[in-house]
């Protein structure tokens, strides 16, 4: 064992002293390339070698100008001729030419060393139907849209050979602004050209100029392994031409609607749908009206707010809007629903006066209207409604005030008794929708939402306690947020319409409270003893931490 270490000992040295004469070897420096002439849109690979001990890196800047490099590595390796040791260092790079003609690679310098100078012919690429091409097509329209206004952008990337890793880029614009959005997935099929096939890829945009004037979609471009059929593999690149857009100025509103909102779309509508028919209201009763504004080629964040105009003994309060978007063979749809909140004050035949929203229209070149014609309400009065009360509007939640007395005694009283029937009826309810699960450990979401809950449950029975109805309106929100998460009510009616009858009963008393047409001071005792009842109830045998969470959005 101790003969073998000596040997392998004694060969590191003699390695050792070989190699010392190549460390005062000067390097030489020698470049090639695998082809002198190639297309436009073929790249070529270059290879410079270096004979000695380097450390540095060549610099390679100086082909910039005329080539992109796409890909660049390094080899080294040890070679011993005639007991002479070199070190060989080769760097290889892919470069694509950036244009045709003819060009001189010039010298690479390293270490004092130059390389010498190699000269290349960059021919025209080939056109689109010599067979084993790959070429793109585009395609815009209009090439004249307004500003604002949709541009459908298609391009399409024709395949004749196999092809390996590729990458294909997104469009981009030039000499203004434009929002840019992909119109779904990519599309492929295939296609025969002069007796060839193709497979065709194709991919849409949606672009929206934002500015005045000359606008250029710059080229697309193709970049891929193509491999030929003999089986060598070369990377390409493959350009399409820009295509240049003229965008035209918004036109001027008619005299009727001077303040109209610039809408340039192909169509839009505008509909509406209640949560009751228009001749079931009931004075003081609100019920749900919804309207859908949806526009082909729009984005949803161009649609405006939809305007109503009030009118006598109905108010409408509206919640927050939603937005949505939908793409098709005709770019994108958007669509803005907004929800109110509509309250007949008295009762009678009530008219709700039109809605209109002016829109150009890009298909007629004219503006147009989107209209709902006026509808009459039919109110029934309200059989549960006192007579007409002098209170004044209920004041804001910073405003109001604990308002107790030696008259509600009786009516607690008497309300306590009867509440305690329906309420164990909802405690019952409560369980058949909250059935126990079993325990598979509880999570830091779900643990954080009955924290959150039983805040929401706290401070709510303060808000009832000191009679303050807009608080207990935002906290009622919260707390149907946490448990309708999967469709959170907006407004209290919306959340009534979740609960049983018995237990919406309170809160719809709050919201008539706020919203009605004769507006009075609202008792949070009814809805304090509800949310008593619905704390309190849990499922059998349920452990502390899985408690109820308190009430739904």
């Amino acid at each position: 064992m101790s003969k073998m270490r000596f040997l392998w000992a004694f060969a590191l040295v003699v390695a050792a002293f070989v190699t010392l004469p190549a460390i005062g070897q000067d390097i030489s420096l020698q470049a090639s390339v695998d082809r002198s002439s190639v297309r436009e849109n073929e790249s070529f690979s270059f290879v410079l070698r270096a004979s000695g001990q380097v450390r540095d890196e060549p610099d390679f800047t100086v082909l910039d100008s005329m080539f992109d490099i796409l890909q660049r590595s390094r080899n080294t390796q040890i070679q011993i001729l005639g007991g002479q040791t070199t070190q060989i260092t080769e760097w290889l790079l892919q470069l694509m030419p950036r244009a045709e003609g003819r060009f001189v690679l010039p010298p690479i310098s390293l270490a004092g060393a130059l390389s010498s100078p190699i000269g290349i012919e960059v021919l025209p690429s080939l056109a689109g139907d010599v067979p084993g091409d790959i070429f793109l097509e585009l395609e815009a329209s209009p090439l004249d849209p307004y500003v604002q206004s949709q541009v459908i952008y298609t391009l399409r990337l024709f395949r004749g050979v196999s092809t390996g890793r590729s990458t294909l880029t997104p469009p981009e614009v030039s000499g203004g602004e434009a929002l840019i959005e992909r119109l779904g997935g990519d599309r492929e099929y295939q296609v025969v050209r002069d007796d060839r096939s193709f497979i065709v890829l194709e991919r849409r945009y949606a672009i929206f100029p934002q500015s005045l004037g000359s606008l250029t979609i710059e080229p697309a471009m193709f970049e891929a392994v193509v491999i030929a059929p003999s089986g060598f593999s070369s990377v390409q690149r493959f350009r399409a031409e820009p295509l240049e857009l003229t965008v035209k100025p918004p036109i001027q509103p008619p005299a009727m609607f001077p303040d109209a909102v610039w809408l340039p779309a192909s169509n839009l509508t505008l509909s509406e749908r209640w949560s009751v028919g228009t001749d079931e209201f009931t004075a003081g009763i609100p019920q749900t009206r919804t309207l859908v504004l949806e526009a082909e080629g729009l984005l949803e964040t161009q649609l405006p707010e939809i305007h109503l105009n009030q009118t006598e003994g109905i108010k409408q309060y509206a919640d927050m809007p939603e937005f949505s978007r939908e793409t098709g063979e005709d770019g994108l749809k958007a669509v803005r629903i907004e929800r109110f909140a509509v309250i007949a004050q008295i009762p009678g035949e009530l008219e709700l006066p039109a809605v209109e929203v002016p829109w150009w229209n890009v298909r007629k070149q004219s503006w147009d209207v989107a209209r709902l014609e006026p509808s009459t309400l039919i109110v029934a009065p309200n059989s549960e409604q006192g007579p007409a009360s002098t209170t004044p509007s209920p004041p804001s939640d910073a405003e109001e005030q604990p308002v107790l007395g030696a008259a509600d005694w009786p009516w607690r009283t008497i309300s306590g008794g009867i509440t305690t029937i329906w309420l164990a009826t909802l405690a019952l309810w409560w369980q058949s929708r909250h059935p126990k699960k079993p325990r598979s450990g509880v999570g830091s979401e779900a643990t954080l939402g009955r924290a959150a809950g039983r805040r929401i449950m706290r401070r709510l029975r303060n808000a009832c306690d000191d009679n303050l109805a807009g608080r207990a309106r935002e906290l009622l929100l919260e707390w149907g947020k946490l448990q309708f998460s999967q469709s959170p009510p907006k407004s209290l009616g919306t959340l009534a319409d979740m609960l049983p009858e018995d237990a919406s009963r309170p809160v719809r008393d709050l919201e008539r409270s706020l919203y009605g047409p004769e507006p009075e001071q609202w008792d949070g005792a009814e809805l304090r003893a509800t949310l008593s009842r619905l704390d309190a109830v849990s499922p059998s045998g349920s452990a502390p931490h899985e408690e109820l969470l308190p009430l739904y959005r």
